[in-house]
């Protein structure tokens, strides 16, 4: 039952009841003593609180609508008029309580990592229930139909996202749909829901325009995975992308875009397990968006765990050698990449090579949480090595600096009581 409290004025409290009753359960708690909207037809009207506005939402059966937003981007300053547009305060106002937020606050952005919520891009508008629950999301453009359009969709259960995952399993398979879905997935951190509608996405969409501007759209609003054939085909087409970029003025965005889309996938489930080969395509691409000075830094850890996966044991080492070079003078970094190798290396060959890193990086080590991990990390090696002892000595020190600093002692406990 779509029908809002402000709809029932007139209505006998018991009535009124009966009406609460069909709704979600998120609109379950509205209460009746709450005093008449007044609804502004000139403009939305905002809430200044979001807990607040969360509190009047659910009192009222209605949704929480939150236009995420920057005040220095200019898509965002597009809509502004159109927020005072009688068509659209009238809806607006009619059917939500309102909250604007902005991404530049932390104090405001604390609202979504509450809720595990992504935005990879604003303007954004997010539908709460009265629980808090996002149950729908989507970009807007400046224009009434846009604005009043997702209203529309965010209260219909039967469009809303919170539908898109039984739709998807259900067999709906549009291009409109999959890329909507695909982009709440994004929204809402579900890795796998997002690669799945991505996917879906890329076989229905018609391969003769794979080099249009639509084609580019879809890959900026949808998708997150290198595999993509979306995304393949734009790592070998950057120029286009770039005219597009260009034209709209945002000249090299495209570089942010398809990084972005190899970041994700890099630190996602399948970036662990990336076989030397595919890093090397990652490198490829990396240089095809002026990246190549960062392959380096970026990869290394990768490279060296796919080249231990695949035996290749003196390459790990030699990435591993090449690292320290690159980070000369930063201790920090030798007891980072010392760590590396002692979690994942299969033997003891790496040891010798391992301590020489530590001494070098010691007279560089100045903080005392460095310094307690640069201790943990030698007591592991001279225990590989059978130096009991000095394995005794080194994580003592470690435990007695973890102590000072206050931090947790755990695992320093747990390898000085290993140590016989």
């Amino acid at each position: 039952m779509k029908k809002h409290i402000q709809n029932l004025k007139g209505i006998s409290i018991l009535l009124v009841l009966l009406a609460i009753g069909c709704k979600s359960n998120s609109q379950q708690a509205a209460t009746v003593d709450l005093p008449a909207k007044v609804i502004n037809e000139t403009e939305i009207s905002w809430k200044s609180n979001f807990e607040e506005a969360l509190a009047e939402a659910k009192n009222r059966g209605e949704l929480l609508f939150v236009e995420c937003y920057s005040p220095t981007c200019p898509y965002c300053l597009a809509l502004e008029p159109f927020f005072k547009e009688p068509e659209v305060a009238k809806k607006y106002n009619s059917n939500f309580i309102n909250f604007k937020l902005n991404v530049t606050e932390a104090e405001q952005v604390k609202y979504l990592n509450e809720r595990n919520i992504w935005l990879p891009s604003f303007p954004m508008f997010l539908y709460f229930d009265g629980d808090g629950n996002l149950v729908h999301q989507s970009s807007a453009d400046p224009n009434i139909a846009s604005i009043n359009g997702n209203a529309d969709a965010a209260l219909n259960p039967e469009t809303r996202a919170s539908s898109f995952a039984k739709r998807f399993k259900d067999g709906e398979r549009s291009v409109e749909f999959l890329a909507n879905y695909a982009s709440f997935a994004r929204v809402i951190k579900d890795t796998t829901a997002g690669i799945n509608a991505a996917n879906a996405l890329y076989e229905v969409y018609p391969k003769d325009k794979l080099s249009s501007e639509e084609s580019w759209e879809l890959t900026k609003k949808a998708v997150d995975d290198l595999d993509n054939g979306f995304a393949q085909h734009w790592f070998n087409h950057v120029d286009e992308a770039a005219a597009f970029e260009k034209e709209e003025g945002h000249a090299d965005n495209q570089n942010n875009i398809l990084g972005g889309i190899l970041q994700r996938t890099l630190y996602g489930p399948k970036g662990k397990e990336f076989s030397i080969d595919e890093l090397k395509k990652v490198r490829l691409y990396m240089a095809r968006i002026k990246a190549s000075q960062y392959a380096d830094n970026t990869l290394w850890e990768f490279e060296t765990k796919a080249n231990i996966r695949e035996g290749n044991l003196p390459q790990a080492l030699a990435v591993g050698n090449k690292m320290i070079n690159t980070f000369k003078g930063n201790g920090s970094a030798y007891v980072y990449i010392t760590r590396v190798f002692t979690d994942n290396f299969p033997d003891n060959s790496y040891v010798k090579s391992a301590k020489s890193w530590l001494v070098s990086a010691l007279p560089t080590i100045t903080q005392d949480n460095v310094r307690a991990e640069y201790y943990y990390e030698l007591a592991r090696l001279n225990q590989k090595d059978g130096e009991t002892e000095k394995a005794k000595l080194n994580a003592k020190t470690a435990v007695d600096l973890a102590t000072k600093i206050g931090t947790k002692l755990e695992k320093f406990n747990t390898l000085y009581e290993s140590i016989k």
